[in-house]
């Protein structure tokens, strides 16, 4: 049984990865709109659902997920903020069982949060941002994704410096941008780099004018 929640640690972690593709949308606006506030397209999202669910059968573990979750629940009642993350996930996607639960999911997220681990720091400022589960809070949201950031997560370093370049959650402020992309981009965020030119090059034309 432990190891099969370990492979689903594994599993529902590539959740997360999902969330480095909201960068694309946020660069691009200064608020938030409809399109971040539902993470990703309908079918993208869907498809990282399948993906999940199909790496969790091959992983052996479908005639066993209600006992899974049960013993994951266990584990993060006790305190573990791995099983948190893992069980506000599923929470989050329906997964294992459970209902789709989106209040239960930022319920754990934040536990997990609390308890210092970057990726659940990640997760909840995205639910802070998009108003899932929760009343949005852009303040709260750049207060958990530099959380996650000072942590060294390169998805967290980017968003980051998106807000700052954005102002989501804070005045627009082009050199802590800077400072957050760089970050990320020599923690080998491929989509920093791009960005971090394209402030550069605004800011030199700025100056010209």
């Amino acid at each position: 049984m432990a190891c099969k929640i370990m492979k689903m640690k594994h599993l529902i972690s590539l959740w997360t990865a999902r969330c480095a593709m909201l960068g694309q949308a946020l660069r691009h606006r200064r608020e938030l709109s409809t399109e971040f506030s539902t993470g990703l397209p309908t079918a993208i999202r869907a498809r990282w659902v399948a993906l999940l669910l199909s790496a969790w059968v091959m992983a052996g573990a479908q005639a066993q997920v209600s006992a899974d979750i049960v013993a994951l629940e266990r584990k993060a009642v006790a305190g573990d903020p791995w099983a948190q993350l893992n069980l506000g996930a599923a929470y989050d996607n329906g997964l294992g069982g459970l209902v789709l639960d989106p209040v239960l999911a930022v319920q754990w997220y934040r536990r997990a949060a609390e308890a210092g681990l970057p990726e659940a720091q990640f997760n909840l400022a995205h639910c802070l941002a998009t108003g899932s589960g929760v009343i949005r809070d852009d303040a709260a949201s750049l207060h958990w994704m530099l959380r996650a950031a000072e942590q060294g997560l390169a998805s967290a370093q980017f968003l980051a410096g998106v807000m700052y370049a954005e102002g989501v959650g804070t005045e627009v402020d082009r050199r802590q941008a800077v400072v957050w992309l760089e970050k990320a981009a020599a923690n080998g965020h491929l989509d920093a780099l791009p960005l971090l030119q394209r402030l550069r090059t605004q800011d030199t034309d700025k100056t010209a004018q």
